[in-house]
C-alpha cells in the first residue's frame, strides 16, 4: 500500500539511498514485491527441486557407463536389466525436472508481470499526489521515460533476477558437492579455471555499473529532447531552432551510444569468457581423469559424470554473470522509479461529508505565497467575493494573476493565510472536492486524442445533446457537424487551430456546470468576431455563478462587478471599471495604453 497523507513516500522507497549500490536497489525491489514474493518463492522452489534432480542424474549415468565398460573390458555379458532400470529412472528424473522447470517459468513470469503492473499503477498514482511544482520543474520526457522504459526494465527483469540467481547458486553449490563426493581430487582440479573466471567477472561488473546508470539517464534525456522538440515543432521551426535541437540530440545520443556500447561490451564479454572457462574445464577433467584411470583409482563413469557436472557448474556461473549485467539495468531503473515514489507528497485533506456544492462565496484572508521559499509573489492578499459576482483580475505579465487561480483550485496552498469557500477553508476539503466547484479554462487548451464528444464531455458524463448545445454556443458546432463522423471524429494533435482548441475548452467548461468559473485568458487565441460570440456564451454560463476572469484585454472585463489590479503581487487598485477610470491610476494607464490612438 502507498502511504497516505504523511507527506513522505513509502518506507521501502527510502532504502535506496546514497551511496547507491546494486545490493541496496535489489533489496528495496524485493521488499517492494510484497505479496508477489509468494509467486517468486514458489517458482524458486520448483527451480531448486528441478536443479537437484538434474544433479542426481549424472550418478546414474556414471553407473551405466561403469557397468558397460567393465563388461566390455572383462568380456562378460552386459547387464541389460540393470541398464534398463537405470535408464527408466533417468527418464523419470529428467522428465520431472522438465515439468518443474515449465512450472517455474510460468510462475516467475506471472510474478514479474504483476510487479510491473503494480509499479506502473503506483507511479501513476504517485504523480497524482506530487505537488504541481515538482511536475513543472522536471522534464516531461524524463518523467515519461521513468513511467515507460524504467518500469518495463523492472518488469522484464525483476523476479527472473532473483530466481535465476538463487537457482544458479544452488546449482553451483550442488555441483561442487556432487563433484567432491564423486572424486574429490578431480573436483579440486576442475574448479580452478572457474574460480579464475569468476574473479575476472567480479572485476568487470564492479567497474561497468556506471555505464548502465549512464545508459538509463541518457535514455531519459533523449525522451525529454524528443518530447520538447516535436511538441513545439512549430516554434522550433519558426525560430530556425532545428539546428540547435539537432545538436542537443546528437550530443545526448552520442553519450547514449557510448554508454550503451560499453554496457553491451561488458554484457557480451561475460558469456564468452565463461564458455572459454567451460572448455578449459573439460580439457582439465579429461587430462587429469585419464591419469587417474591409468593409475586404476577411478572408473570411466566418473569422467562421464564430471563432464556433466562441469557443465552444470559453469552454466550457472555464466548465468550469474549475465544476470548481474541485467541486474545493473534493473537496479538503475529501480532507483529512478523509487526516486519518484520517495518524493514528498501533498498533504491529503479528507473530503467534506455529503455532496458539497458551493453557493459561490469565496474569501482570501491575508494570503501570502511564493513558488520559491523566501521569494513571495503574493503579499498579504485579502478579498471577499459574494456569490454570483464577476471578479476580474488584471495587471502586467508576472504580476501574480494566474497564481491566484492556482491557489483557488489548490494546485498550490498558501504559505500563510487561508482561502475559504462558503466559509470553509479549502484545506479542510479534499483537492478533488475543491476542483469540483470550478469550471476552468486556461491559456493553453489541453485536448486528448479522443473524439470531440469525449473531450467536451470530459469527466462530466454529459449527454450528446448537451455537448452539441455547448459547442454551438461557442461557435464550433458547425465545424464539427461538417466532419465525416461529426462528434465521433477523433481529434488529431495538429488538426485544430489554437482558437478552435480554446473553443472546445470553453465548451467543456460550460458542460461541467460548476458553481464557479475561472477563465484565464480564455479568448486570447480567437478572433474578435468569435470572441464576441464566445463572450455571449460565457455570459450565459456565468449568470448567477461566481466567476474569476483573468485578462490582458481590458475590454473583456468592463462589466465585472469588481476589478482587481495586481502589480508585483499586491492589489494596488480595486473597484468597478468606471471607478478605476475615475481614479486615474495604474488601471487607467493600462486601459489607455491598449486603446491609445483609437477614436
Amino acid at each position: 500500500m502507498m502511504s497516505g497523507g504523511s507527506g513522505k513516500g513509502p518506507r521501502w522507497t527510502r532504502e535506496v539511498d546514497k551511496p547507491r549500490d546494486l545490493r541496496g536497489a535489489m533489496s528495496a525491489l524485493l521488499f517492494y514485491m510484497g505479496r508477489e514474493r509468494r509467486y517468486l518463492y514458489a517458482g524458486m522452489a520448483c527451480a531448486l527441486v528441478s536443479s537437484i534432480l538434474a544433479l542426481i542424474g549424472p550418478q546414474y549415468l556414471a553407473r551405466i557407463t561403469d557397468s558397460i565398460s567393465s563388461s566390455v573390458l572383462g568380456g562378460t555379458p552386459v547387464d541389460i536389466g540393470l541398464i534398463t532400470t537405470l535408464g527408466i529412472l533417468l527418464i523419470a528424473i529428467y522428465g520431472v525436472s522438465f515439468l518443474l522447470s515449465v512450472a517455474e517459468n510460468r510462475v516467475i513470469s506471472s510474478a514479474s508481470e504483476r510487479v510491473g503492473d503494480r509499479m506502473r499503477r503506483d507511479l501513476s498514482a504517485k504523480f497524482d499526489r506530487l505537488p504541481v511544482s515538482y511536475l513543472e520543474s522536471h522534464s516531461i520526457g524524463d518523467l515519461m521515460s521513468r513511467m515507460t522504459n524504467d518500469t518495463d526494465t523492472v518488469r522484464t527483469g525483476s523476479a527472473e533476477s532473483f530466481s535465476t540467481t538463487a537457482v544458479a547458486l544452488c546449482m553451483i553449490a550442488g555441483s561442487l558437492v556432487m563433484m567432491l563426493y564423486t572424486e574429490w581430487r578431480l573436483a579440486l582440479v576442475a574448479i580452478i579455471p572457474t574460480l579464475l573466471g569468476v574473479a575476472i567477472i567480479y572485476v568487470v561488473t564492479h567497474r561497468c555499473r556506471k555505464y548502465f546508470a549512464a545508459q538509463q539517464a541518457d535514455l531519459g534525456m533523449i525522451n525529454a529532447i524528443v518530447e520538447e522538440t516535436y511538441y513545439g515543432h512549430d516554434i522550433v521551426r519558426t525560430y530556425n531552432g532545428r539546428g540547435r535541437e539537432t545538436r542537443r540530440f546528437e550530443e545526448v545520443n552520442s553519450r547514449l551510444r557510448t554508454s550503451t556500447f560499453r554496457a553491451r561490451i561488458a554484457t557480451g564479454m561475460m558469456p564468452q569468457l565463461m564458455n572459454f572457462v567451460s572448455n578449459l574445464g573439460y580439457v582439465v577433467v579429461c587430462i587429469a581423469g585419464s591419469i587417474f584411470i591409468m593409475e586404476g583409482t577411478m572408473g570411466y563413469g566418473v569422467i562421464v559424470a564430471f563432464i556433466i557436472y562441469i557443465k552444470r557448474f559453469n552454466q550457472p556461473v555464466t548465468e550469474i554473470a549475465d544476470i548481474i549485467s541485467r541486474m545493473q539495468s534493473v537496479a538503475s531503473a529501480t532507483e529512478r522509479v523509487f526516486d519518484i515514489l520517495a518524493m514528498d507528497e501533498m498533504e491529503l485533506s479528507p473530503p467534506l461529508p455529503g455532496d458539497f456544492r458551493s453557493k459561490g462565496s469565496v474569501e482570501f484572508r491575508n494570503v501570502r505565497f511564493g513558488y520559491i521559499p523566501g521569494r513571495e509573489v503574493i503579499h498579504g492578499f485579502s478579498l471577499m467575493v459574494e456569490p454570483g459576482s464577476k471578479v476580474a483580475i488584471v495587471g502586467p505579465t508576472g504580476a501574480g494573476k494566474t497564481t491566484l487561480a492556482n491557489l483557488l483550485v489548490r494546485f498550490y496552498d498558501p504559505d500563510y493565510g487561508e482561502i475559504l469557500i462558503d466559509g470553509i477553508p479549502t484545506t479542510s476539503m479534499s483537492r478533488a472536492q475543491v476542483r469540483d466547484q470550478f469550471s476552468m479554462v486556461l491559456q493553453d487548451s489541453w485536448l486528448s486524442d479522443g473524439t470531440y464528444y469525449d473531450n467536451v464531455a470530459f469527466m462530466s458524463g454529459a449527454s450528446p445533446e448537451r455537448v452539441r448545445e455547448a459547442c454551438e454556443m461557442v461557435g464550433i458546432g458547425e465545424y464539427i457537424d461538417s466532419l465525416p463522423d461529426g462528434y465521433d471524429t477523433v481529434i488529431g494533435r495538429g488538426g485544430l487551430s489554437a482558437g478552435q482548441r480554446q473553443q472546445l475548452a470553453i465548451a467543456r467548461a460550460i458542460v461541467k456546470d460548476a458553481p464557479m468559473t475561472i477563465l484565464d485568458e480564455a479568448t486570447s487565441s480567437v478572433d474578435t468576431r468569435t470572441e464576441r460570440r464566445i463572450q455571449d456564451a460565457m455570459d450565459r454560463m456565468m449568470e448567477g455563478r461566481t466567476s474569476f476572469v483573468i485578462a490582458h484585454r481590458l475590454s473583456t472585463v468592463r462589466d465585472a462587478d469588481v476589478i482587481l489590479v495586481i502589480k508585483d503581487g499586491n492589489v494596488v487598485e480595486q473597484g468597478t471599471h468606471d471607478q478605476l477610470i475615475a481614479l486615474d491610476g495604474f488601471y487607467r494607464m493600462l486601459y489607455d495604453s491598449q486603446f491609445e490612438g483609437c477614436d
